[in-house]
C-alpha cells in the first residue's frame, strides 16, 4: 500500500489502533539515508580532481560525522599550473585537504547577508597551525547572497553549488583552493605589501623572532605605509627601546581577535604593561585609538591583522578619534618632511631596508639560502659572491652547498645579474652564471 501526502493527513485522523496496524505493517514512511562522500563526488561533473585527491588520502574522512567540505572544482585546481608536482608532496596536500574541512555543518542559507564567520578547520598541524583550535575559514555572505570563502594570502573562493547533502554533513563547491595561511612575513611580502613598513621595523628591532614568531595566538593592529611615511622623521631618531615599546602596543597577545569580537567600548591588552587599546565603533567604522581600521580579518599562521592608518602611540593620551574627519591625525609631533619630499614624490618607504634579503640583496662571499613555504611551492633566495639568486620548486625543499671559483666575479665591477640553469627537483650540480665570472651551485633537494 501507498500513501499520498493527503493520505497522511487523513491518516491523522484515523483511529489510534488502526495507526498502530498500520506501522506495524511496515508502512509507516521511511527516512531517505543520503549517499557517501564518494557517491555524492561522483554526481558532480566538475569534482573530479577533488574526487582522486579524496581517494588517495581517505584517512583523513574516515570516522567524521557533522562536517561541512568546501570542495574546490576543477577548474580551480587547474588554475594551480602545477598541479601534478604539487599533489607529490603528500604532507602538504593533506594539509590542503583538512584546511578545506570544517568540523561543523554549515549551511550557505544560515550566514546572514553581510556577516562573516570563522570556521575552524581540521587542520590542527602544529606545523601548519601555530594557533589554538586548528587554522580557520572565513565565509561571508555578499549582498546578493553569493558566499565568499577566504583564505590565507587573501585568496578568495565563491561557493558555485551549495548544501549538497552527504551521509556525514554538506558539501560545499568552490571556484578556488583556499590557500593555508602563513607567518607574518610572507604574508606582508606577498599579499599585502601595504605593512612592509611595519614588518621592516618589527626586524629593525629585533621584535619580529621575539614576539611575533614566538606567540601561538596573536592579533596585530598593522599601521600602514603611509602612515610610517608621515612619521618616517620621529621614528626614526627615537632609541631602539621606545621604538620597541611603540611597536609592542599594536600586538594583542594571547588571542586572535576578529571583526565581530571588537565590541564598541571593549578594550584589548597589549604587549606593553599596562597599556590597552581601545575600540570605538561609529557607524560602519572601526577605530583602534584614533586609528581608522582600514581591513579586518588578514589570516596569518598564528592570528589575526588588522589594518590601520595610523601609528598608535602607547604614551598619548588622545585614544578617542574625530569620526567625522576623513582621516585621523597622527599622535606624534611630525619632523622632517613626512609624506612628500620636496619635488612632491612620496616619501620612501622607511623600515624596508631592514627587511631580511630575498632577492637581488648583493653579498660580497659566503653563501646561504632563505627559505619560504607557499601553498603551492616553497620558494628560496641562493645568495653567494657575485649575487642573488631565485628558484621555486613544487613542493620541495632544498639546501645549498658549494661557493664560486673562478673569473673575477668578487671584484670590482664583477657583479651581474646571475640566473639558475635547469633548475628542476631531484637533481645535482646545478651551476649559476654570472658575470664575468662563474659560480658554482651544488644543491640538494629533497622531496
Amino acid at each position: 500500500m501507498v500513501f499520498g501526502l493527503s493520505s497522511f493527513r487523513s491518516a491523522s485522523r484515523l483511529p489510534t489502533a488502526l495507526l498502530a496496524i498500520i506501522s506495524a505493517l511496515g508502512c509507516a514512511p521511511t527516512a531517505v539515508r543520503a549517499a557517501d562522500l564518494d557517491s555524492v563526488l561522483a554526481g558532480q561533473t566538475n569534482l573530479t580532481t577533488f574526487r582522486e585527491l579524496v581517494k588517495d588520502h581517505p584517512n583523513i574522512f574516515t570516522n567524521l560525522s557533522g562536517i561541512t567540505i568546501a570542495a574546490p572544482n576543477d577548474n580551480a585546481f587547474d588554475k594551480l599550473g602545477n598541479f601534478d608536482e604539487w599533489r607529490q608532496n603528500k604532507t602538504h596536500v593533506e594539509a590542503v585537504l583538512k584546511y578545506h574541512v570544517m568540523p561543523q555543518v554549515v549551511a550557505m542559507p544560515s550566514i546572514i547577508k553581510g556577516d562573516s564567520i570563522w570556521a575552524p578547520t581540521l587542520l590542527t598541524d602544529p606545523s601548519f597551525s601555530p594557533i589554538k583550535g586548528g587554522q580557520r575559514l572565513i565565509l561571508t555572505k555578499q549582498p546578493g547572497g553569493e558566499v565568499v570563502f577566504t583564505s590565507g594570502f587573501a585568496n578568495r573562493g565563491t561557493v558555485i553549488v551549495e548544501d549538497i547533502e552527504w551521509d556525514k554533513g554538506l558539501v560545499q563547491v568552490i571556484d578556488s583552493v583556499m590557500r593555508i595561511p602563513e607567518n607574518l612575513e610572507s604574508t606582508a611580502r606577498n599579499a599585502y605589501h601595504d605593512m612592509t613598513a611595519f614588518l621592516g621595523a618589527l626586524f629593525a628591532t629585533d621584535l619580529y623572532k621575539e614576539l611575533i614568531l614566538s606567540q601561538k595566538d596573536i592579533t596585530i593592529f598593522a599601521p600602514t605605509n603611509a602612515a610610517f611615511q608621515t612619521l618616517a622623521g620621529t621614528l626614526s631618531t627615537l632609541p631602539k627601546e621606545e621604538l620597541k615599546s611603540i611597536l609592542r602596543y599594536h600586538i594583542v597577545p594571547g588571542q586572535v581577535s576578529q571583526i565581530w569580537e571588537l565590541k564598541n567600548a571593549s578594550s584589548l591588552a597589549t604587549a606593553v604593561g599596562n597599556h590597552s587599546i581601545h575600540i570605538l565603533r561609529h557607524t560602519n567604522f572601526i577605530f583602534a585609538n584614533s586609528a581608522q581600521v582600514l581591513q579586518t580579518d588578514i589570516l596569518i599562521a598564528n592570528g589575526a591583522v588588522h589594518l590601520i592608518d595610523n601609528v598608535l602611540n602607547p604614551k598619548s593620551n588622545l585614544t578617542t578619534p574625530d569620526v567625522e574627519a576623513v582621516s585621523q591625525k597622527p599622535v606624534f609631533t611630525v619632523e622632517g618632511t613626512g609624506t612628500a619630499t620636496a619635488t612632491g614624490t612620496a616619501a620612501p618607504t622607511p623600515w624596508t631596508e631592514f627587511l631580511p634579503c630575498t632577492v637581488s640583496c648583493p653579498v660580497t662571499e659566503g653563501v646561504s639560502t632563505r627559505t619560504e613555504g607557499t601553498a603551492g611551492a616553497t620558494r628560496s633566495v641562493v645568495q653567494g659572491g657575485g649575487g642573488s639568486y631565485f628558484y621555486e620548486w613544487g613542493g620541495g625543499r632544498g639546501e645549498v652547498y658549494g661557493g664560486c671559483w673562478g673569473g673575477d666575479g668578487d671584484g670590482v665591477g664583477g657583479w651581474g645579474l646571475g640566473w639558475v640553469v635547469g633548475v628542476d627537483q631531484g637533481g645535482w650540480g646545478k651551476r649559476c652564471i654570472d658575470t664575468p665570472g662563474f659560480v658554482f651551485w651544488f644543491i640538494l633537494w629533497v622531496s
